[in-house]
């Protein structure tokens, strides 16, 4: 891990992550953020990260925290990661993550500060088995056509620049308009008795290959690493696709009352794939990551973060 090390979206789910690994990894961490403090995502790390807010599209307010920061690299993550969020409303999607990273990487240039870009394995499509890097990009949505167009600019930086394109992450802090999430928030809401038992769902029969969000984090960790060596893109999953429906159905299994389950058709989302699934053996190679975390132990912590989390926000309201 680098000296110094600035992330945008700090304070976001695999923001929040990272910088706790950074901490307990000795970097000086600095960070990037739009939202007001305080920060509930940085709880455990807030007396040692600081946090410079602004705007992304913002040049003047990226080229101040970096300033500020002086660091070895920059850890983009800050943007819209909903893809469903993005579809809905395009221009912001497009503000924020191209726009956003065009700011991040005019910053960056020159000031010999490497960048770590996470982009996202979805630029793939459907592909036809697992994708390696060089495979076509056939981005299926919003979201994922912003993440195309982001990963050209960072090419412009050229020898300091590494792109990280990972499968879809879970665990704590996951935003409740992700599917894992939004079915853990509503079996928490359930349990507390401030929602029917019934649990709303999309489709269930598409398949993903998932990873943890503290795995992830350990992967832009021996990103930055990368980032001395040249430029490089590389994917980064666990290489075994599972069905919605099984992540589904453990987080259903796990509920401590009985539960109806429901199709919601406004959850389901136009173009999805049937499968998303990469081939990582080349960011293996090189740095030796292996994800660590099951599948069962990402979804207990994302249930008990919700059932924490929902408690809570009851007491707050009492």
């Amino acid at each position: 891990m680098p000296r110094r090390v600035l992330i945008t979206g700090i304070t976001g789910f695999a923001g929040s992550h990272l910088a706790e690994h950074a901490v307990a990894h000795g970097a000086e961490v600095h960070g990037f953020a739009f939202e007001a403090p305080p920060y509930a995502n940085l709880a455990s790390v807030a007396a040692r990260v600081q946090v410079h807010r602004g705007d992304l599209t913002d040049t003047a307010a990226v080229r101040a925290a970096v300033g500020a920061a002086r660091p070895d690299v920059v850890v983009h993550l800050a943007g819209q990661a909903v893809p469903a969020l993005a579809s809905k409303d395009p221009t912001a999607a497009v503000r924020v993550n191209v726009i956003g990273t065009a700011a991040v990487v005019e910053t960056v240039r020159g000031t010999g500060a490497a960048l770590v870009f996470a982009s996202t394995a979805e630029v793939y499509g459907a592909p036809q088995g697992p994708a390696r890097e060089d495979a076509p990009i056939l981005p299926p949505n919003v979201y994922a056509a912003t993440k195309v167009a982001a990963e050209a600019l960072v090419r412009e930086l050229g020898d300091r620049s590494v792109i990280l394109r990972p499968v879809g992450q879970i665990g704590p802090r996951q935003h409740p308009a992700l599917a894992a999430s939004a079915f853990a928030r509503q079996i928490a809401l359930a349990e507390a008795g401030q929602a029917e038992p019934l649990i709303r769902h999309g489709r269930l029969d598409a398949r993903r290959d998932v990873i943890d969000v503290r795995d992830m984090a350990r992967a832009y960790h021996f990103a930055c690493d990368l980032a001395a060596d040249g430029p490089g893109t590389f994917n980064v999953g666990s290489g075994r696709t599972v069905e919605v429906q099984e992540i589904f159905d453990t987080l259903v299994a796990m509920s401590r009352v009985p539960l109806r389950t429901e199709l919601d058709p406004d959850r389901v989302r136009a173009g999805d794939p049937a499968a998303v699934d990469v081939d990582s053996a080349e960011f293996r190679r090189r740095t030796g990551w292996v994800p660590t975390i099951p599948l069962a132990m990402s979804l207990r912590d994302l249930l008990d973060h919700w059932r924490t989390r929902v408690r809570g926000e009851a007491l707050a309201r009492a």
